[in-house]
């Protein structure tokens, strides 16, 4: 099988065609070392005693740095992966040498103001790059690794992401691009239009409307070497109806359990202990999944993603919605190939990567083999080539 790349959480996941290894971001792991060392040097001023009489015990328990760490996207470069995160809202790109584990990581970028969600080589030391500057609209860029210079080509009131170089034209990007939906103040709604697949020429800059769906997005576009284009498609906004019936049934329950919660909140500002500390309480210890993950720009509840998909034959089941769905572009109609696919990528001998958020998958001749299983996973990347030199591209 083909080499490939996938993020895992706040880790990288390298799969060599034979077995799988996990790697840490060396910047990553700095700069929690970095944010522990800074609570701890801070600690003494709001702890013991005298911290409690002066109310300021509670304050130091805010004062923990909660870090929150992703990495976006990853790229393989022979023995080296390039990688985009996000830590607290700052992003970087970094190249790690995965064959060697005493070789320091090189800068390539680094931005408070801005994030790289995605990533596409196309020439040696440039990428195909989605940047988000707010939490609304992101545009398509290209990143130069060679001098770290960033260029955005692509504006506008709009959700501009997944660019992916065109593997037929050298000078043409692919991309998804939907319309950010405003109130009459002109302040966010909370949806966009559905995401139609759109392409970016490099020469003219002009943006062209490649395919469209009446009701659903399309995004994600990656095209093979034979021209044939691929999507992940999906609904615009999930429809998650509750049955009016069981909500009421529920009200007694959820204003008993806000009760417990507020106790047990109350105790633990006064004495600093949980009410469920001791013993052997079941609450304790117990393992879930109740993230709520914004993938593709779209809120997903991986808890009960994970219990719906339970019920389907699928055994290797993850926690993308199964009406998400990865599919082949023909004669103008997208054919299914695999639902619950939030990510894929193609590989040389016409196989496809593709991962539901806990698995990755091989597809192949209508079969699926489970390649490598993961804790977090909304990206992957195989090491196809597409030959080009930074003299091919005229930005």
């Amino acid at each position: 099988m083909e080499k490939f790349v996938f993020t895992d959480g706040d880790k990288i996941g390298v799969f060599d065609g034979e077995k799988t290894a996990l790697y840490e971001s060396e910047y990553i792991l700095r700069y929690r070392e970095y944010a522990e060392t800074r609570v701890k040097n801070d600690e003494w001023k709001y702890t013991g005693e005298g911290a409690r009489f002066r109310g300021d015990y509670d304050t130091y328990r805010a004062k923990k740095e909660t870090v929150r760490v992703y990495v976006n996207s990853a790229q393989i470069e022979g023995n080296k992966v390039v990688y985009a995160f996000t830590v607290n809202g700052a992003s970087g790109v970094y190249r790690k040498d995965v064959s060697d584990e005493k070789a320091r990581e090189e800068h390539i970028l680094s931005s408070s103001d801005s994030e790289i969600l995605t990533l596409h080589r196309g020439a040696e030391n440039t990428y195909a790059v989605t940047v988000r500057a707010n939490g609304v609209t992101s545009h398509i860029g290209i990143l130069y690794g060679s001098n770290s210079e960033l260029k955005t080509l692509t504006d506008g009131d709009t959700r501009d992401q997944n660019a992916y170089f065109s593997a037929v034209n050298r000078n043409e990007i692919l991309f998804d691009s939907a319309g950010v939906g405003r109130d009459s103040e002109g302040n966010f709604s909370g949806r966009y239009s559905p995401a139609v697949i759109c392409s970016l020429d490099l020469g003219t800059m002009e943006i062209k409307e490649i395919f469209r769906d009446k009701e659903l997005s399309c995004t994600k576009p990656k095209q093979a070497k034979d021209g044939a284009l691929y999507c992940i498609q999906r609904p615009n906004r999930e429809k998650r109806g509750g049955n009016p019936l069981v909500e009421i049934l529920l009200i007694p329950y959820r204003i008993i359990q806000a009760i417990v919660m507020f106790v047990q909140a109350f105790v633990t500002m006064f004495t600093g202990k949980s009410m469920t500390s001791g013993g052997s309480n079941p609450a304790r210890g117990r393992e879930t999944d109740s993230r709520k993950l914004f993938v593709d720009g779209n809120l997903i509840e991986a808890e009960k993603e994970l219990k719906r998909n339970k019920r389907f034959k699928d055994k290797e089941y993850g926690f993308i919605p199964m009406s998400w769905k990865l599919v082949k572009i023909e004669n103008g109609k997208a054919v299914p190939i695999k639902s619950g696919i939030c990510d894929f990528d193609l590989c040389e001998d016409g196989g496809i990567y593709c991962t539901n958020g806990k698995h990755v998958f091989y597809i192949k001749d209508g079969k699926t083999v489970k390649v490598a299983d993961a804790d977090l996973c909304l990206s992957v990347s195989t090491a196809s080539e597409r030959n080009f030199t930074e003299d091919d591209f005229f930005v």
